[in-house]
């Protein structure tokens, strides 16, 4: 895994690393201040270094050479841009929570979508940029580990994996590539010790390394649930209709992407077509197609936000190959193009 020292330098409010040239990024990057220095760090040891950034409630430990974990809950005074070289590496960002606003009237509803992780994988060397907003609180849990040999360490079967994956790990691409899955309610309480550390030091490493293991084979237990969602499990008819909609959801919140037909998701569940159609629009208050609808808008978002994509590539992610199709669901669920609500997160 190549984890490169992070940099960071502040901003005008509406600097956009897109529009600059790499030639105008390593200009400005001369005099950086330096927030982490993984390959430095010894193992099991605290490596970030937030006092030039004045950046409190960032926390970065090193397991060892194959293993990060980031906990972060850091308020953020001004606009920075944050570089760093990357290679080899799968990630896992745990966010807590998803939220999706909007208006009736004057009258302005935020929906709580629950958590999500982002995952991304780098098999080559990428020099990253991240342009968090000033005047907001970052909150999320990340894991970075090496990329290569994963399975092996892990003692895992590479074939229980999505297709996508099983590409990257055996080297036939070679492109960065970046997963959104929504999760289940549960999942919430796994991070949220995170930000309330529960020991202190000495004992803290031995917590955050217990904790970057846990969640590790989380996300790894996540994927391999898209990959069985994917091959479609047999039938179980000894859940009641309410447990199999909400075994539905949990499906779309994988597979929200490229979800299955409804008569296939039906016969997955073992109901008629029309039991899932109305069960699912009576217990979540909106139809199939919408709800998935939904979840690709909330996946861009993160990813506008995340800045490492350009929006034609977001809208392959999310499961659109005609990209004005994607615009248009965007604009129906935001009230923005992807552009226009990406440059409202600058402003």
């Amino acid at each position: 895994m190549i984890y490169g020292d992070e940099f960071a330098i502040p901003v005008a409010a509406d600097f956009n690393p897109d529009h600059a040239s790499p030639k105008e990024l390593s200009k400005l990057f001369r005099h950086a201040n330096r927030i982490s220095r993984f390959g430095r760090g010894a193992n099991n040891s605290f490596i970030h270094d937030c006092r030039p950034f004045d950046l409190d409630g960032l926390l970065i430990y090193k397991i060892n050479e194959h293993s990060l974990i980031e906990i972060n809950d850091a308020f953020i005074r001004t606009a920075h841009v944050i570089r760093n070289r990357v290679a080899d590496i799968i990630s896992f960002q745990f966010v807590l929570s998803v939220k999706r606003s909007e208006f009736l009237g004057a009258r302005k509803n935020v929906h709580d979508l629950g958590p999500a992780v982002i995952v991304s994988v780098v098999p080559d060397i990428e020099t990253t940029y991240r342009l968090p907003k000033g005047g907001e609180t970052i909150r999320h849990v990340m894991l970075h580990t090496s990329l290569s040999k994963l399975m092996q360490r892990m003692n895992e079967q590479v074939d229980d994996y999505p297709e996508w994956l099983q590409e990257l790990l055996s080297g036939s691409f070679k492109r960065p590539r970046q997963r959104v899955l929504f999760l289940e309610e549960s999942h919430r309480d796994l991070i949220w010790p995170c930000f309330h550390l529960p020991v202190s030091e000495p004992l803290l490493g031995r917590w955050l390394e217990a904790k970057f293991n846990e969640l590790l084979c989380i996300g790894l237990q996540i994927l391999k649930n898209y990959k069985q969602s994917e091959s479609r499990q047999p039938v179980d008819h000894s859940f009641p209709d309410s447990n199999k909609i909400r075994r539905a959801r949990t499906v779309l919140n994988l597979e929200y992407a490229h979800p299955p037909r409804l008569p296939a998701l039906a016969q997955q569940l073992g109901i008629s077509e029309t039991q899932l159609k109305t069960g699912f629009k009576s217990m979540y208050s909106t139809t199939v197609l919408q709800y998935c609808i939904g979840k690709r808008v909330e996946a861009a978002k993160l990813l506008l936000r995340e800045k490492r994509h350009s929006i034609s590539e977001i809208a392959d992610i999310v499961g659109y190959e005609d990209h004005s199709a994607f615009s248009r669901a965007f604009r129906r669920f935001s009230g923005r193009t992807p552009q226009e609500w990406r440059r409202a997160q600058e402003t």
